[in-house]
């Protein structure tokens, strides 16, 4: 049996580069519709991808030019027409509320059967601004302290605290709802939750290893470096990959250099590949046993995923690396992480 090999997808907007939407299949008002983004789902489910991945920011963003949807209601769309796939939203730790970002993914576990996943952020000085609120000095260590609060609230209902018992008109089981009492050094959180405890526990945490002081606090580490490795008991190691692919009409490198003419791309932290599909299916290919997986952001959505389907992927599969998670998988189990222990349970 090969070593699990996980392929995301990142489905934000008209692809990375800013100059997207001009070659996109539909108008700028269109990129962000139902429809669309319902059909990049099911084709990457059918394709054994192991999950989607949703980009976010409370700024403008030049790749989105008629506005930008939230992520999390963006996944929470797609998990009543998906029974297979990850759904992994961004959702930004520097000024958002530890106690909504907790019940938004727990929702997103429920309704999705287990298999949320969420991408912690930091946010950049110039969020402060729109939010009306002062520019945190170490939003590092901030991150680090929302995701500690938010796991404690998943973890503030124990798996059998529901208990429904229509004879004594008892939903919930008092005794095994436990009271949270979080203070950090810029925001304060109490529970319990007002969601049940996840499915899965506690929904997949993932986070930029540049956003990261301490990598243990998070299940899956992304990274822009080929060089970084997995330590033995460690979270997995995802790399993110921006592709331009080679289409009958210019190279991939040709592509790139034309929407760099319309709105240079700014860096972003991701190793960028162009080239041939079947390059880049061997690239991958590669990657394997290097790290656990990719996360793949498409130059352009509607052209690049063409030629995925056409020729990427059917090599991956041909090399046994693109397997896709079973029915009725969580996505910690198609991941290969056990399911956390609630620490009130055995405290």
């Amino acid at each position: 049996m090969p070593t699990p090999f996980h392929v995301f997808l990142d489905v934000d907007g008209g692809g990375w580069h800013p100059a997207a939407w001009r070659r996109s299949r539909v108008s700028p008002d269109a990129v962000f519709s139902p429809a669309r983004l319902k059909e990049f789902a099911v084709t990457a489910q059918a394709q054994g991808l192991t999950g989607l991945t949703f980009e976010d920011s409370t700024l403008p963003d030049p790749r989105n030019p008629r506005g930008h949807l939230d992520a999390v209601q963006r996944a929470a769309f797609l998990a009543g027409t998906t029974d297979t796939i990850g759904l992994l939203p961004v959702a930004a730790t520097t000024y958002s509320e530890p106690f909504h970002v907790a019940a938004q993914i727990a929702s997103l576990d429920h309704s999705s059967a287990g298999r949320a996943g969420w991408i912690a952020t930091t946010s950049t000085p110039a969020v402060a601004r729109t939010v009306n609120l002062p520019v945190l000095d170490d939003p590092q260590a901030e991150l680090t302290d929302v995701v500690g609060a938010v796991r404690r609230l998943w973890d503030s209902w124990e798996d059998d605290a529901v208990v429904r018992d229509v004879a004594t008109g008892r939903y919930v089981d008092r005794d095994r709802l436990h009271h949270v009492d979080v203070v950090a050094t810029n925001f304060s959180v109490k529970g319990p939750l007002t969601v049940p405890r996840p499915p899965q526990g506690q929904p997949v945490v993932a986070a930029h290893e540049r956003d990261l002081l301490d990598p243990g606090v998070v299940d899956v580490v992304l990274t822009g470096s080929e060089r970084t490795r997995r330590s033995a008991g460690g979270p997995l190691v995802v790399l993110e990959v921006e592709f331009a692919l080679d289409t009958a009409a210019a190279s991939g490198a040709q592509r790139v250099e034309a929407l760099d003419a319309d709105a240079p791309a700014p860096a972003r932290g991701r190793l960028r590949w162009t080239g041939s599909g079947e390059g880049f299916a061997r690239y991958l290919s590669g990657l394997a046993g290097s790290v656990d997986g990719v996360r793949l952001h498409a130059a352009v959505l509607d052209e690049d995923l063409r030629t995925l389907l056409r020729t990427t992927f059917p090599a991956l599969r041909v090399a046994r690396l693109l397997q896709p998670p079973a029915a009725g998988a969580t996505l910690r189990t198609t991941l290969g992480r056990p399911r956390p222990v609630n620490h009130f349970a055995t405290a």
